[in-house]
C-alpha cells in the first residue's frame, strides 16, 4: 500500500492481512490518494485468478456510488496490442444519476434525466436516483455501505411505499385519478 498525504509518499506492506513492517516515509509528492497493489494469497482464498470483468463491473459500480474518487486498474494478465497491461480508469462526478442513465442506457426513457433525492437523517445519508422508461418491467439496484444488497432489503421497502404513497397524493390532489364509473351493461 502506498499512500499520497500531506506532500508525503507512505508505504506499508502486508501479508496474510498482517504487516510486514511499520508504515515508512519513502519520500516526497504533490499527488493525494493511495495506491494498492494486490495479490491473492493462496492460503487465505480459495480463489485465486479473478474473472476480470467481473472487477471492471465492481470498480465501476464504485466509482458511481463514491463521487470523485479515482481508481485505475491494471491487469498484468491481459495485454494489448502492443503489449502494455490492460489498464482502466474509473471515475464519475455524477455519482447516482450517472449510474441510473448508464443502466437505462439500451432503453427509451420517457425523462430527460434521472430524478436524484438526497437528505440525512440522524447521521445517516440516503440517496436515490430513478427515471423511467417505455418498458414494462422495473430494474432495481440497491447498495447500503457500498455493498450490493441483491435480495433488496427495509430499505428498497421503505422506497417504494413512500414513492407509491407521494405519487397517490399527487394524483388525488390534482384530479388524475377521478374515479370511474363502472356500468353494469346486462
Amino acid at each position: 500500500v502506498t499512500v499520497y498525504r500531506n506532500g508525503k509518499i507512505y508505504k506499508q506492506a502486508y501479508a496474510q492481512g498482517i504487516p510486514l513492517y511499520a508504515v515508512k516515509e519513502v519520500g516526497t509528492t504533490q499527488l493525494r490518494g493511495t495506491t494498492v497493489h494486490f495479490t491473492p494469497d493462496s492460503a487465505i482464498f480459495t480463489t485465486t485468478v479473478y474473472n476480470l470483468h467481473t472487477i471492471v463491473n465492481r470498480l465501476q459500480e464504485l466509482a458511481y456510488l463514491n463521487v470523485g474518487l479515482k481508481m485505475e486498474l491494471e491487469d498484468r494478465r491481459e495485454k494489448d496490442e502492443q503489449g502494455n497491461p490492460f489498464s482502466q480508469h474509473f471515475h464519475s462526478q455524477g455519482g447516482l444519476r450517472e449510474f441510473v442513465a448508464h443502466l437505462d442506457s439500451t432503453k427509451v426513457s420517457i425523462m430527460p434525466a434521472p430524478i436524484l433525492v438526497e437528505g440525512e437523517k440522524n447521521n445517516v445519508v440516503v440517496q436515490v436516483a430513478m427515471t423511467y422508461n417505455t418498458g414494462y418491467s422495473e430494474t432495481v439496484v440497491s447498495y447500503v455501505n457500498n455493498i450490493h444488497t441483491l435480495e433488496g432489503g427495509m430499505h428498497v421497502t421503505g422506497f417504494r411505499r413512500a414513492l407509491t404513497r407521494t405519487l397517490k397524493n399527487y394524483a388525488d390532489k390534482s384530479g388524475l385519478l377521478e374515479k370511474a364509473k363502472i356500468e353494469n351493461y346486462w
